[in-house]
């Protein structure tokens, strides 16, 4: 069976009438039939599910940038309300879950 593996993210926490946001990277081994990667990225309460291209590079380091600045109008919006908001690690497991949701309701696959 497949496994999903979350690689790197990001999240703002909702806060100040802002919703949170999300993005981060997600690895599903195939076994033999290869690894796909995935990108969650939205609303921290919806978020979307869109899988990269087969020659993406794992680039963990551009992952981290992409998600700082992705997330950045996120807590922006929370500070000009006069809260307080950071950008955290989302949960893995959380993160996963988005993804396996998506291939089963897309695909009928079953991921552990």
């Amino acid at each position: 069976m497949s496994k999903a593996r979350m690689l790197a993210g990001g999240l703002v926490e909702p806060g100040a009438g802002v919703p949170g946001a999300v993005i981060a990277y997600v690895a599903v081994s195939g076994g033999t039939q290869g690894s796909r990667l995935f990108r969650v990225e939205g609303p921290s309460s919806m978020p979307g599910v869109e899988e990269l291209p087969s020659a993406t590079t794992i680039d963990l380091g551009r992952f981290d940038r992409d998600a700082q600045e992705l997330l950045a109008p996120a807590l922006t919006a929370i500070e000009e309300r006069g809260g307080r908001g950071a950008i955290t690690r989302p949960s893995p497991a959380w993160v996963c879950s988005v993804v396996r949701a998506y291939l089963r309701s897309a695909e009928g696959l079953e991921v552990d």
